[in-house]
């Protein structure tokens, strides 16, 4: 207990996190998000799927550092530490909302519908969510650094809240579109092996946006009760609404693997013969579509 009373004598530790962080709990979550990490990195290899999805291994990494973090302010806390912490724990997992923003933006791609409507375009669908995204996730990183400091600690709160406010509805903006994308039979896209790819990619979108959902809802909740409010105050919510939220999140990843349901790199997919099928279309020699299957 020593080691982490500064020269004051005050439990610096106590002071930031309102109490002193568990190590049991914290090394598991590394442990577990090293595996993922491991494990999603070798899996998108070996199945040459999209290079967007290297950010689910990028984010399960980024879990494990602040992990790491958080284990050595179980022994010693400093300001340092902890706002090290903060920024991999609190950041890191909206790196999951870019991986669905561009997955959807690749069905919209693939099943080249044309379209007046500027907000379903891919382009715009991929980068505009990501622009919003980095945007929230700045006023986060921001609010997060200005919370350790005493003098702007309410300040802090106020800016990450008002990021994590934004995250949500540009969220709930992007399952709107997503849902529409799903329930438009215009929007379809082959690959080979795979008879239902679209519904079975969007399946995993709709699961892991409402865990990420879940998440930010929490973050929203203990910001919004304050610094030194009850949630903050309760290290098994952090876990259950978080840790175990983002994990769930990464099993669904795992499980409803978006790289089976995406083309590979440099493969040709024909669409099978359909008389059903009303016209047929090339994705830049790459990938065949079909306007309904």
């Amino acid at each position: 207990m020593d080691s982490i009373l500064n020269n004051n004598g005050v439990s610096l530790a106590m002071r930031l996190f309102h109490y002193i962080p568990e190590l049991i709990p914290a090394a598991v979550a590394l442990a577990v998000y090293a595996v993922v990490a491991i494990y999603l990195t070798i899996r998108i290899y070996i199945s040459k799927s999209p290079k967007f999805l290297y950010i689910l291994a990028f984010t399960a990494l980024m879990e494990v550092i602040g992990f790491a973090v958080r284990i050595l302010c179980h022994f010693y806390t400093d300001l340092g530490r902890y706002i090290g912490m903060t920024m991999f724990l609190l950041l890191a997992p909206n790196a999951l909302a870019l991986v669905n923003y561009k997955a959807v933006g690749e069905i919209i791609r693939l099943s080249d519908v044309q379209t007046n409507r500027f907000y379903l375009r891919p382009k715009f669908v991929t980068w505009f969510f990501f622009s919003s995204d980095i945007f929230s996730f700045c006023l986060q990183g921001a609010g997060g650094g200005l919370q350790s400091t005493v003098d702007h600690n309410q300040v802090g709160i106020a800016v990450t809240l008002v990021g994590l406010a934004l995250q949500l509805f540009f969220f709930a903006c992007f399952a709107g579109i997503t849902l529409y994308v799903q329930r438009n039979p215009n929007y379809q896209y082959y690959v080979e092996g795979q008879p239902n790819a679209k519904n079975r990619l969007i399946l995993c979108l709709y699961v892991t946006i409402g865990l990420i959902y879940i998440r930010s809802i929490y973050r929203v909740a203990e910001y919004a009760t304050g610094y030194g409010g009850p949630i903050a105050k309760l290290e098994w919510a952090f876990y259950v609404f978080d840790t175990i939220v983002i994990f769930l999140s990464f099993i669904v990843y795992c499980v409803f693997f978006i790289g089976n349901y995406l083309p590979k790199h440099n493969a040709a997919t024909q669409l099978p013969t359909d008389n059903s099928s009303s016209s047929s279309q090339t994705e830049k020699g790459e990938v065949e579509t079909a306007s309904k299957l």
